[in-house]
């Protein structure tokens, strides 16, 4: 049996007044697939020009490939 990876990024985005959790919809949809977490990783936040990028949760995710 052979397994098939995916990488799903988590993270906080402002859109104007609001906060927003970016990608969490596409993170649910994954596991309700029957994608498991294999790891979580944190990239820290970061200082770019004029602004900050937020820490992002990095998802491994794994599901066993159909060898059909």
């Amino acid at each position: 049996m052979s397994s098939q990876y995916k990488v799903c990024l988590l993270f906080w985005a402002d859109r104007g007044s609001d906060r927003r959790l970016v990608n969490m919809e596409a993170l649910e949809e994954l596991l309700n697939e029957g994608w498991k977490i294999l790891r979580v990783d944190t990239m820290p936040q970061t200082e770019l020009r004029g602004h900050a990028v937020t820490a992002t949760n990095v998802y491994i995710l794994e599901r066993e490939a159909n060898d059909d």
